[in-house]
């Protein structure tokens, strides 16, 4: 057992023709060798724990590296869903009009999220919150529109949510995903009233007025950066999220530079255009992800010399972990209609994927009907679960990435190009770990 779990462990990355990259990511011990080395690595791994000594194995002795780790425990698998985070929908209305835009905001007949809805959702997560325990409670704003466009809702839940954690003694985090294009009324009420925030942004002035223009076609770029620099004059938290199209991925890293020069956000994520929305209709989709693979790289480089954390979600190398997303475990997903999802792309009944994410409805009367068998079913979600990722080296690093950007409509299959870009970043952050380490060898301390 102890043999195989230590195969399981260890993986062998072809670099050339005679060079590899072998690498534990539970020991944090990633190092260059040639066929020879893999070979006797191996072999000692099968060596049923006899500590048999070769040379060019003594270094490896040293660190223990054929002592098998724990493998990542999911602390949700005995707990169960535990809601701590209420995350409102709010709209499908949007004052941009980006190409890309995988709901499509904007194009279909509004919607806005009630007070009822609102109200109850709130009461529903304290009390799971008072239930277990929960150290905080997060009110977060998300969805297929931008949340300020309901604006009402917006700061009556805000206010509600805050007397309700008042009252019950519970710290309260509020948060949301937005574009930025706003007043100054809403920019000072964001800076008073929320404790950080991720805002849509795509770098470039010319990048972002071509993939995010306002409602007819205006620039947007001007009011956003205002936002950002109020931000940054407040010294506020906040992230910013990048899309990345076919038309101007060979800009990606310039875009970052842009950024880092400008503004300051702590961190940067990086995602390609995903298909669904309007990105289908413009091609937005990146023809060849090795531009994008090599302009992620080039920007990583430049955000950590300005020390910014630039990252990609299915690339994460400071995780090891067995799942990707917590929308089933924590966060009690509402869309403006009422429905309960496990997703945050499904953003209402128009999305293709909404039956199989939908895991419950509101009822009215201050309830939500909530299919347990089918929210187990996304709860049960781990990469320990999937086939298909056994026997990869960013297995605890993705945890088997999101599953409605890896997966086909019909839940069958994952889609190569997510799983080559995950494996192709996490083997250059590891090179480049190795590298500022001297070229030799990387040792994760913080492991």
């Amino acid at each position: 057992m102890e043999t195989d779990n230590l195969l399981r462990q260890i993986f062998s990355i072809p670099l050339d023709e005679n060079k590899y990259l072998i690498y534990a990511p539970l020991k944090g011990i990633a190092f260059i060798g040639n066929v020879s080395l893999v070979n006797s690595i191996f072999e000692q791994c099968r060596s049923s724990g006899a500590l048999w000594k070769t040379e060019n194995l003594d270094f490896l002795h040293q660190l223990n590296f054929f002592l098998p780790e724990p493998f990542p425990v999911d602390e949700y698998k005995q707990s169960g869903t535990q809601y701590d985070a209420v995350i409102l929908f709010l709209t499908n209305q949007c004052n941009l009009r980006c190409s890309y835009c995988y709901a499509s905001s904007g194009e279909y007949p509004r919607k806005t999220m009630s007070w009822e809805i609102a109200r109850d959702a709130i009461d529903y997560v304290m009390e799971s919150v008072r239930l277990h325990n929960a150290p905080v409670m997060t009110l977060g704003f998300h969805g297929g529109g931008e949340p300020t466009l309901n604006w009402n809702i917006l700061t009556r839940s805000v206010d509600y949510a805050r007397c309700l954690a008042d009252k019950n003694r519970v710290p309260l985090q509020v948060s949301g995903s937005f574009n930025g294009y706003w007043s100054r009324k809403i920019l000072k009420y964001i800076l008073n009233n929320f404790t950080e925030l991720s805002l849509s942004f795509d770098g470039l002035p010319e990048v972002q007025n071509l993939q995010r223009p306002a409602m007819g076609n205006k620039e947007s770029y001007p009011r956003v950066a205002e936002t950002l620099h109020a931000l940054d004059g407040a010294d506020f938290p906040y992230g910013i999220r990048m899309t990345i199209t076919n038309d101007t991925v060979d800009r990606l890293a310039e875009s970052v530079a842009f950024i880092c020069d400008n503004f300051h956000p702590q961190k940067i994520q990086v995602e390609p255009a995903f298909a669904e929305g309007r990105a289908i209709e413009n091609h937005s989709l990146i023809k060849d992800i090795r531009v994008f693979i090599d302009q992620f790289m080039r920007a990583y480089s430049i955000a950590e010399k300005q020390k910014v954390t630039l990252f990609y979600s299915g690339a994460r190398l400071n995780a090891l972990t067995t799942r990707f997303c917590l929308a089933a475990c924590r966060a009690f997903v509402v869309t403006t209609e009422g429905d309960v999802t496990t997703c945050f792309e499904t953003y209402g009944r128009e999305h293709p994927a909404g039956p199989r994410f939908f895991v419950g409805t509101y009822t009215g009367n201050g309830g939500f009907e909530i299919n347990t068998e089918k929210r187990q079913k996304h709860f049960s979600r781990t990469v320990d679960e999937i086939p298909f990722c056994q026997n990869c080296y960013c297995k605890w690093h993705c945890a088997g990435d999101c599953e409605i950007k890896t997966t086909a409509a019909s839940g069958d299959g994952f889609q190569p190009s997510r799983c080559l870009i995950n494996q192709e970043l996490i083997k250059y952050l590891i090179l480049d770990k190795i590298k500022q380490n001297g070229g030799l060898l990387w040792v994760n301390h913080h492991q």
